[in-house]
Order: structure tokens, then sequence, then C-alpha cells
């Protein structure tokens, strides 16, 4: 069975005050996405990958990936992250029994450990994300007061590597229409496919912030 990485590295780091793209952003001196493609192969369970990028900064993303000892494909992405997706699986151009293993290029300290796991939970399911168990008390809130506490033990706060069979994920998609989501297993639970959840660590940090920059450094050098 092949696996494609798609990776989504189309946003911008508006909230570093950097008019690039987030995933072009420096962590010990590399870019995001070289981290996080990094971990993805060194799980041993990716054969390629295919990187949407934003199409001004498309000869950027090709001569950082240019030097990589595994096959990385650019290809243009959208302007939400679902419509980013859609590019790199149209670009990947997967057979009927090929895998998609989708992570955030904003993640790169992903655990290769961890991508094995939930690439082989979606091979024997057909889909399977990466989750945490919640270890905060959940508050639902209306109005800026507390209307419940929502029982922690029910969630699962849902990251990335999330890995599907690629003719499901195409056909999810197709039937949400222009429906965005921030989450690719939604599509999937949305036209009734059940979706494993492999528990993982904390560590698999999304850099959204600057300080969360700060704490991948410091996590990077434990």
């Amino acid at each position: 069975m092949t696996t494609i990485a798609l990776v989504p590295a189309a946003g911008y780091g508006t909230r570093f005050h950097d008019s690039g793209p987030k995933a072009l952003v420096l962590l010990a001196g590399r870019p995001l996405l070289l981290h996080a493609l990094d971990r993805l192969f060194a799980s041993g369970r990716v054969d390629r990958a295919v990187v949407s990028v934003p199409r001004e900064f498309r000869t950027r993303f090709e001569e950082a990936v240019a030097g990589l000892s595994f096959p990385v494909a650019v290809a243009d992405g959208g302007v939400t992250r679902k419509e980013s997706v859609a590019a790199a699986l149209g670009a990947a151009a997967a057979g009927k029994d090929d895998f998609v293993c989708v992570h955030d290029a904003a993640r790169p300290l992903v655990d290769p450990v961890e991508v094995a796991a939930v690439v082989d939970a979606a091979r024997e399911t057909g889909a399977a994300v990466a989750g945490f168990a919640l270890i905060e008390t959940i508050k639902r809130v209306e109005s800026g007061r507390i209307v419940e506490t929502v029982p922690r033990e029910e969630l699962v706060a849902a990251t990335t590597p999330q890995v599907f069979r690629a003719s499901l994920l195409a056909e999810a998609m197709s039937k949400e229409g222009k429906r965005d989501v921030t989450d690719d297993s939604e599509l999937v639970e949305r036209i009734g496919v059940p979706v494993r959840v492999v528990l993982t660590s904390r560590w698999n940090v999304k850099i959204t912030y600057p300080e969360d920059l700060a704490v991948a450094e410091e996590i990077g050098r434990a």
C-alpha cells in the first residue's frame, strides 16, 4: 500500500507579524515544513509527499524542498485549508488502494512512531486520526456564562496526522462541496464513516503564536 503525505502549507504567519507563509518560519534554523517532512518520512510509512503552497511563494517552497532525500512535490494551494488539502489530493494522483496522510506543516514535532501508528490504524479501518486526551475541565459557555461542564473523559483533541483511504477522502470532499472545515476527519464523519482515534502525546504542538515557537524550541532541545 502506498501512503502519500498531503501537507497543507498555504497559511500565512500573520500572528508572527510576518507576511510570508508560516510553513517557512524557522525553527532551529530550518523551516517548520522541513521538520514536519523529516518526521513524516522517518515513520517508515510515507512513500512520497505533496505540499500545497501559496502560488506567489511556490518558487521559495520548491527551493526549500529541493535538497531533500525523499520525493516531495509542490502544488498551488487554496484560500482555505480544505481547498489546500483538496489541491494536494488532486496533485497526488493517488490510486484506488492508496492512502493519504494529511499533516499540518505547522506541526513540526510530530513523533515518527505515532505517525506510523496512525497510518497502521487507517490501513486496518480506512480512516484514523491522531489525538490526545484532554486534562483541563471544559465548560460550554453562552453569552459569557457557563451553561454546562462537559465530561472530559468523552473528549479528545484531534490533531494530525489524519490518514484515510484516498478514495474515501475524495468522496467526502466531493459530497461536502464548498462547506469549510478545520479538520479533515469531520468530512469523513459527515458521510457516515467511523474514524478511529489513536491516542498520542501532547508534544505534537501546532505553531500558531510566537510563544508556540519558543515552546517548540525548548522541546527540540530536550
